[in-house]
């Protein structure tokens, strides 16, 4: 019973972990023409990863941009990026036991539940394009998944979740 009990644990916390993976948002302007954008710069991040992560995320961002047709240039862009991240941690409290039954309070027929929490880190990553002339924000996208003591699962995480902000660039509604 214990086990079965435990296997239903770890299978809801996997779930939940799941759950968690790649979440992307993006939202762009819709009456912004995008075929005017060929070039873009970066601005200095207000809040840029520490290590080697600032230099992994403006590459993996660069990778993007210029697999769209984008090109790098040192001065008069037609597009600004800037990108900003966050770590922040998941608390979640899974409860295991078997303490159902009539009865007051838990545990009437089967013994006490014992409730474990499980902390798991979240990472955001924000992208930002907008017009170099006007300053107007054109595109924003965000990503948040799980980072793990592994890095290189992070770094593969990054890899993929830039690539899924930019599968859909540039936008193609022009509503």
């Amino acid at each position: 019973m214990k086990k079965r009990v435990f296997a239903i644990a770890i299978l809801s916390l996997l779930i939940s972990t799941l759950a968690f993976a790649q979440k992307t948002n993006i939202d762009w302007d819709r009456t912004a023409n995008f075929a005017n954008y060929h070039t873009y710069m970066w601005e200095k991040s207000p809040n840029p990863a520490h290590g080697f992560w600032d230099q992994r995320i403006t590459d993996a961002v660069d990778k993007q941009l210029q697999a769209k047709g984008l090109t790098k240039v040192d001065s008069n862009p037609d597009v600004w990026v800037v990108y900003s991240n966050s770590i922040h941690d998941q608390k979640q409290v899974v409860g295991t036991g078997y303490g159902f039954g009539p009865g007051w309070g838990w545990g009437a027929w089967g013994g006490p539940v014992t409730y474990n929490t499980y902390v798991t880190k979240l990472g955001t990553l924000v992208v930002e394009l907008a017009d170099a002339k006007d300053k107007e924000l054109l595109w924003r996208g965000s990503v948040t998944d799980t980072i793990t003591d592994n890095s290189n699962k992070n770094i593969n995480n990054l890899d993929k979740a830039v690539v899924k902000l930019f599968q859909s660039y540039p936008p193609k509604d022009k509503k």
